[in-house]
């Protein structure tokens, strides 16, 4: 009898581990979200600087001061929601966006107004496509938080990057 309780607390205690690592268990989808998401977000505020310093007009500069503060704002959210459900949260660009910014850093003036506003509502329209995916799709109910609130603030995000390439003759 005693060989058969200490046979079952064995394999209780060997299987522990494993049910809490399925309870620790994300979607990939999620992760893969996240991020993109997350190095979006630190892209948004990189060029949002760039735009500041090379800037031509008024409402480019204007709008990449309101990314700068929006993404370090959303970014923080996204950030703090992913690691409290233990989804790793990347700090740097991939190699892409690298090879993006260096290329719109070396603009200024209206080809960099032009190029900036164009790579806005392309970014700003394909993030909300992704945002509005990830909401429907996440079970996680602190990252659906998360992605919620961004939601609107993409809206009008590229609500503003619309009107500022319709100023500045962009497409």
């Amino acid at each position: 009898m005693k060989r058969f309780v200490i046979s079952i607390g064995c394999a209780l205690v060997t299987t522990l581990p494993i049910a809490s690592a399925i309870g620790k268990d994300h979607s990939p989808e999620d992760q893969t979200f996240v991020n993109e998401a997350s190095r979006g977000g630190i892209m948004e505020v990189k060029l949002g600087e760039l735009a500041e310093r090379n800037g031509l007009s008024s409402e480019v500069k204007e709008f990449g001061a309101h990314m700068v503060k929006d993404h370090t704002r959303l970014n923080k959210e996204l950030g703090v929601a992913a690691t409290s459900i233990s989804l790793t949260v990347p700090t740097d660009l991939s190699e892409d966006q690298k090879t993006e910014y260096t290329k719109l850093s070396k603009l200024s003036g209206k080809s960099f107004d032009k190029e900036y506003t164009d790579l806005m509502v392309k970014d700003h329209t394909k993030d909300l496509a992704a945002f509005q995916k990830a909401e429907s799709t996440t079970q996680e109910p602190k990252l659906k938080t998360a992605i919620s609130t961004a939601i609107p603030v993409i809206q009008e995000h590229l609500s503003m990057a619309r009107s500022d390439a319709s100023k500045l003759g962009a497409p």
